[in-house]
């Protein structure tokens, strides 16, 4: 114990703690404590702890995310669809992606990732595998620019899945702090190519922030029945600092699952760099996504080797 007057600690012999029994503490700290300075006294975090909490908390929020992957365009098709600004290009990296064959009843949204294989789609880990109980998702198919209002639904074809990959945080936990998933797709489309060079690629960059400027896509089953791509633009914000996610009120519903959060959105390329992916929605429509860390690179990096 040391009061402010005091130049080192107090330390008390055996025989003085027995006789603060019979005071109730040390008759000159008892003293100090005057109703006066308890209600003048701060508590550890205020104010100038609490400042100081505040803009390290906004620090890693705001910080610099690296680069994993580039955006690459697509090599053959360039179709996009009109939509009213701030995003104006639906962008065709982006599609549905059916769970147990095209066009059933059961989907999520995913988007193409620039690897080196070409290959890989980015959703969520529960878009590729059931969580802790489950098991892994059978009979995949990603369709890029799915429109059921068109009359050809899929504009560039089909990707059958070849792979899928989640993180065994998830497949044992259904930790949805790693609700992430890849997906290595075998060569297909109109083309009979690889869906990179279909329909071009997103970068993907992490150990950013958990607050940043965003457009996402995907096919939430609350708007349109999720037969058509939606877009929510808007800032990302820090949810918790516990549980490293992002917010963003879209109202986007079941079927969205696996969209990407893209960052520095091109509405003329109609390419970004993914920073999230769709994870959760609740009852006030906040939709929630995982931090991408290098754990996310690591994982990215093991679906284009599964090739």
């Amino acid at each position: 114990m040391r009061l402010p007057s005091d130049k080192a600690v107090r330390n008390y012999t055996p025989t003085q703690l027995k006789s603060f029994e019979r005071t109730g503490g040390d008759p000159e700290v008892l003293a100090y404590w005057t109703p006066e300075r308890m209600k003048a006294a701060k508590s550890l975090d205020a104010p100038g702890d609490a400042e100081w909490v505040e803009s390290k908390a906004r620090a890693v929020a705001s910080k610099t995310a690296d680069v994993a992957a580039k955006p690459v365009a697509a090599q053959i098709s360039q179709r996009v669809t009109n939509a009213p600004p701030p995003v104006t290009n639906f962008s065709i990296t982006n599609g549905k992606l059916f769970i147990g064959g095209y066009e059933s009843g059961s989907w999520c949204s995913a988007s193409a990732i620039n690897t080196s294989s070409k290959r890989v789609l980015i959703t969520a880990g529960h878009c590729v595998h059931g969580g802790q109980g489950g098991t892994w998702l059978q009979n995949l198919v990603f369709v890029p620019g799915y429109n059921a209002f068109n009359t050809d639904h899929d504009p560039v074809g089909r990707f059958q899945a070849y792979w899928l990959r989640t993180f065994n945080e998830w497949i044992n936990n259904s930790n949805l702090n790693r609700d992430v998933g890849f997906v290595t797709t075998y060569s297909g489309g109109d083309w009979n190519t690889t869906v990179v060079n279909t329909i071009g690629g997103h970068g993907l960059v992490y150990n950013g922030g958990t607050e940043f400027d965003t457009s996402i896509f995907g096919y939430p089953g609350n708007r349109d029945g999720g037969n058509v791509m939606w877009a929510c633009w808007g800032t990302a914000t820090d949810n918790s600092i516990l549980d490293n996610k992002s917010k963003i009120t879209c109202n986007f519903g079941g079927g969205s699952s696996g969209g990407p959060w893209t960052w520095n959105y091109d509405n003329a390329s109609g390419l970004g760099s993914v920073r999230s992916v769709m994870s959760t929605v609740n009852s006030d429509g906040v939709n929630k996504g995982p931090y991408f860390d290098q754990a996310v690179v690591d994982a990215m990096n093991a679906a284009n080797a599964d090739w």
